[in-house]
């Protein structure tokens, strides 16, 4: 078992909720961005091609954090992984119960631990 003490635990899960929002602030400028592109596109009358490679760009950026805030979540779930086999297993942090669980998946598998664990 891991002894973690109580205050890194709040600085982990502090530093995590902060980090996902950030990220999710991110993903809504980007989109809200793309729209941007595209609507003083066609209230300017511009030619399709104009504004494409700005668009693509933007859209690039987008996928990316999207495809970072995937990792975000998988970083949360080692990081619960962890607390659990730690001295902090039943310490809650502000996420409760945990993260969602896809369906059909039980909360151990989804944390990377056994039903003996």
């Amino acid at each position: 078992m891991h002894k973690i003490e109580d205050s890194a635990g709040h600085v982990v899960a502090n530093d995590t909720q902060n980090s996902v929002a950030s990220v999710d602030q991110a993903v809504v400028s980007l989109a809200n961005l793309c729209a941007s592109i595209v609507e003083v596109s066609t209230a300017s009358n511009l030619p399709i091609a104009t504004a494409q490679s700005a668009l693509a760009h933007a859209s690039a950026g987008l996928s990316n954090l999207v495809a970072s805030r995937e990792n975000m979540a998988a970083a949360t779930r080692e990081i619960i992984r962890v607390q659990k086999a730690s001295t902090l297993s039943i310490v809650n942090f502000g996420c409760p119960n945990g993260l969602p669980q896809p369906s059909g998946m039980k909360s151990d598998q989804a944390v990377g631990r056994s039903e003996t664990a």
